[in-house]
């Protein structure tokens, strides 16, 4: 354990679930297995069934796939805290804002299910499967920009600022298919992610505007511990604005490089990330130039 050190928790976002995942959390700890009823609860289907059992094209639709990742990121921060770990600061990656007002007991962890719940409501209602979707692409943000600016036939824009090599868009399967064209011929990296939606753009305004209406009536309490918020990158501890500003994250790029940037600047020497993989820290290794064993990755084969 690092003691005496200021260090921030990074909670992961959507699009890299498989089947199997959270089994060794569930198996090993009764507050994780209870993590996995309270999302079954809310949600109204079997968590633990669906994250173990359940079949990949299911995975596919959001209203499986993002509580099944906010309850994967909630049970590697429970037992980060039972191995000792104290952190200053929070910050999520897209759905892991989520995780991170749960952490900072902005919301209860039951309402934290209950906002993602409505948040996949809104979605749904307002936009259709197979017709949107996201990718993430290795080239600089500048060139990015252009060539989404380029593309007439379907709409394409950045959704997260990733780092200073990465950025991920977001729009209709047009647009994404004429982006990815582009960049093969550019011999540059185009990666689909796991979601049916164009979340982080303007084509989500609808859905922000319905998502807020019903969450309006869920209490969002000052944050016992700062949250780096993706929609501008800075610090905030206030229940009313953390809750516009989850709000418009649904409409507004995730400024992850920002926040990675300010939390530097803030003087934080290492970064655990509570996921599951170890994507955060990569980001964190390539933007910020820090080593290695600054940035620790926890999942249940890392915490003993």
């Amino acid at each position: 354990m690092i003691n005496n050190k200021k260090m921030a928790c990074l909670f992961g976002g959507q699009g890299l679930q498989y089947i199997g995942m959270g089994k060794e959390f569930y198996d090993r700890d009764e507050d994780c297995r209870q993590l996995f009823a309270t999302a079954s609860d809310v949600m109204g289907y079997d968590m633990a069934d669906l994250c173990f059992h359940g079949q990949e094209e299911i995975f596919e639709r959001e209203w499986y796939s993002l509580p099944s990742m906010l309850t994967i990121d909630l049970c590697a921060y429970t037992l980060a805290l039972k191995e000792g770990y104290s952190f200053q600061a929070l910050a999520g990656f897209s759905l892991g804002e989520y995780a991170a007002l749960a952490a900072a007991n902005v919301v209860t962890i039951p309402d934290a299910f209950e906002v993602v719940k409505q948040l996949v409501l809104a979605s749904e209602s307002h936009l259709q499967d197979g017709t949107y979707g996201m990718a993430a692409v290795n080239m600089p943000m500048d060139m990015c920009e252009n060539i989404c600016a380029s593309i007439q036939n379907g709409y394409v824009k950045i959704a997260n600022y990733n780092s200073r090599k990465q950025v991920t868009i977001a729009g209709t399967q047009k647009g994404l298919d004429r982006f990815e064209h582009i960049a093969t011929g550019l011999n540059m990296k185009f990666m689909p992610i796991k979601v049916n939606r164009p979340y982080h753009s303007t084509l989500m305004q609808a859905a922000s505007e319905q998502y807020y209406n019903e969450i309006k009536s869920i209490t969002f309490s000052d944050a016992s511990i700062p949250i780096y918020m993706n929609v501008d990158g800075k610090v905030e501890t206030r229940g009313e604005e953390i809750r516009s500003k989850v709000v418009k994250q649904l409409r507004s790029p995730v400024m992850w490089l920002q926040i990675m940037e300010h939390l530097h600047a803030a003087g934080f020497q290492y970064y655990v990330e509570c996921a599951l993989n170890s994507v955060l820290c990569r980001m964190v290794r390539d933007t910020l130039g820090v080593s290695q064993e600054q940035t620790i990755f926890l999942n249940s084969k890392t915490t003993a």
